[in-house]
């Protein structure tokens, strides 16, 4: 009995696409001759698969990916971190941003059956594939980069946050250029201590992580500013005058599987929609010698008494014109399947009611803005009766 394995996921696939094992056996001819694959996390079997052979390549066919993607988790979100302010998290490379797994070939003929013939092991990552160009690619390609398909600038408030992720192997030494309102460097501060975790690193760059980090270098003054590691890419952040609207920042979980900030900085609209439970009752009252409809303090009986209010706060956001590429990683949100809310200091998990998402142009729509309306996942209910 041999086993032979043709083929096997390589680089960094994505647990969210398919995960294929081809293996072959010299012993397909054998009766009733079934593939045995065995799935392992941890050291823990996950499952036994038992599979005939192809009947055309007399193959056995197997994909990981249903069972490793179930064991994925998702309560890793960390928007502030006392201790280190730009540097918030990393996530669990055991069921967070990726997962190791071992798969063992095996074979079962006349129903005795024969495991570990032979072996591999795959580490899949949480990242999701495009609608093009599928297979073509994987989580390589963002190596010491920013870990984000959006592009390379963000406009903010003075004060806001600016979460987004960084993939790297090296030691990250932060930078930042600050620029003044005739575009001129004011001056490029660089931290005095190293990062040399690692991995996969939510960030958050906004203007007042990047004050407590390095100091008050981000004031009136400053127009945008660059933040870097090393020598690799920058990421421009511009900071906004417009004080009419206080803006709301969605952090949602990007196609690479970590966070991004949207902020909606234009108008935004709170509605309630309220569900009511109640029960009907007569609206009389009989007494020793009357009938009376309404008591001592001239108050009326109620025909209807509402005993259960229950309030759910939905609110439509408003995101100026963003630019073409911005439409295109702005389709993530739509699709993300988390997200949260900040409010306050607070962050709220919401869910988006929006369905359907035009990849907006400027060439065919000019200037446009962007609306989501979101449902607050968070249920209020009044006095019960």
């Amino acid at each position: 009995m041999a086993i032979t394995s043709l083929f096997a996921p390589s680089g960094e696939p994505s647990v969210q696409d398919s995960l294929w094992h081809v293996v072959s056996s010299n012993n397909v001819a054998g009766q009733d001759f079934k593939f045995v694959f065995d799935i392992f996390v941890g050291g823990v079997q996950q499952v036994r698969v038992k599979q005939f052979p192809d009947p055309t390549t007399l193959n056995g066919y197997f994909d990981a990916g249903p069972i490793v993607r179930n064991g994925f988790t998702y309560n890793w979100f960390v928007p502030e971190n006392a201790t280190d302010d730009v540097y918030l998290c990393q996530p669990s490379a055991s069921g967070e941003i990726s997962q190791l797994y071992q798969i063992r070939f095996g074979e079962d003929v006349s129903g005795i059956t024969t495991s570990n013939l032979a072996s591999g092991q795959v580490r899949a990552y949480n990242w999701s594939p495009p609608a093009f160009k599928r297979k073509t690619f994987d989580s390589t390609t963002k190596l010491n980069k920013f870990y984000t398909n959006r592009p390379t600038g963000a406009r903010i408030n003075t004060g806001a946050k600016l979460l987004i992720p960084f993939k790297t192997n090296a030691t990250l030494t932060l930078k930042v250029d600050t620029y003044n309102q005739s575009n001129a460097l004011i001056a490029t501060t660089t931290d005095g201590s190293t990062y040399a975790n690692g991995g996969y690193v939510q960030l958050d760059i906004g203007t007042a992580a990047i004050n407590a980090r390095l100091g008050n270098i981000i004031t009136d003054a400053v127009k945008y500013y660059d933040v870097y590691f090393n020598t690799f890419d920058k990421f421009r952040v511009v900071l906004s005058c417009n004080q009419k609207y206080t803006p709301t920042n969605l952090y949602f979980l990007n196609k690479w599987g970590m966070y991004d900030t949207a902020t909606f900085d234009l108008l935004s609209r709170l509605t309630s929609d309220v569900e009511r439970k109640s029960f009907t009752q007569r609206d009389f009252r009989q007494g020793p010698s009357s009938v009376t409809y309404f008591d001592a303090n001239n108050v009326y009986n109620e025909t209807k008494t509402n005993y259960e209010n229950r309030e759910v706060l939905s609110l439509r956001l408003t995101m100026d014109a963003p630019t073409d590429n911005e439409f295109v990683w702005l389709s993530e949100l739509i699709t993300s399947p988390q997200i949260y809310m900040e409010q306050d200091g607070y962050y709220y998990p919401v869910t988006l009611k929006n369905n359907t998402y035009e990849y907006s142009k400027y060439i065919n729509n000019r200037l446009r803005p962007f609306e989501v309306d979101i449902d607050i996942n968070q249920t209020r209910q009044r006095q019960l009766r």
